[in-house]
């Protein structure tokens, strides 16, 4: 069984075909999905997504992305702590969060709203889903504040010193498609060292498709492909890998198989 932990199933990308696109996961052995939500406009539908669909258990994570930071109001972060009261049960996760300082942004803006949602897993005892683009020092810096925090590190592009600093703070690290991309050589070499036991597999679906599907959409069934080339680089066996990576997610998010 595997587990796909990192998929934006309530995209429009999906719309048309969910169903389908689900019972083609089971057929690669996906039996679950974390579907994590980016604004509060969408945490509706992330959260009608919970349960068995299709054959696929799936979890809603709630959080507000830092690459949308525009559409973001000033009661979101009200009204995300009042769904983590009401929906305690169903959200596995505070995600997707963290820092994108890619381009041009409002950095300090940012950094509080980073803050205030590792303010509220930290109340809720809730992981949280990091999305991190060129700021990995300053989120090892504060995660350094909230010790209890734990989570995953979405398709991780940081260094492998940082990777060390991740793990140390009980973070799970995601790989994804880009091991497969042909510019790739020093993420493969870096998630062929790391502890079996610190990492996650993901699709980041729809985006982020492995190299031989580029420009397509990405789906949860492409998990397979990710495993077959962790298999390569990693010196365990198939089953182990799978069995690791999966037993590592569903241990942080406390799900039973």
């Amino acid at each position: 069984m595997l587990i796909d932990s990192h998929c934006h199933l309530d995209f429009e990308d999906f719309h048309h075909d969910r169903a389908e696109v689900l019972r083609a996961a089971v057929a690669c052995d996906v039996r679950k999905i974390v579907v994590p939500g980016i604004s509060a406009r969408h945490w509706k539908r992330v959260l009608y997504l919970h349960g068995e669909i299709c054959g696929v258990q799936l979890y809603p994570a709630l959080g507000l992305h830092p690459f949308f930071l525009e559409e973001h109001r000033e009661d979101d972060l009200q009204i995300l702590d009042q769904y983590l009261q009401q929906y305690r049960e169903r959200v596995v996760a505070v995600g997707e969060v963290g820092l994108d300082f890619s381009r041009k942004t409002d950095k300090t803006t940012q950094l509080s709203l980073f803050r205030a949602q590792l303010e509220l897993a930290d109340r809720y005892q809730l992981p949280v889903i990091l999305h991190v683009v060129k700021a990995h020092e300053q989120v090892i810096a504060l995660l350094k504040e909230f010790p209890e925090v734990k989570g995953i590190v979405h398709g991780y592009s940081g260094s492998l010193p940082q990777a060390k600093q991740y793990i140390r703070q009980g973070f799970l690290l995601g790989v994804g498609g880009v091991i497969t991309w042909p510019k790739s050589d020093k993420k493969r070499a870096m998630f062929a060292q790391l502890p079996l036991e610190s990492l996650a597999l993901e699709t980041d679906s729809p985006d982020m498709p492995p190299s031989d599907i580029r420009g397509q959409r990405n789906t949860p069934a492409q998990i397979a492909v990710v495993l077959d080339k962790l298999v390569q680089l990693r010196s365990e066996s198939r089953e182990t890998i799978a069995r690791v990576t999966t037993g590592n997610v569903l241990n942080l998010f406390n799900s039973d198989v």
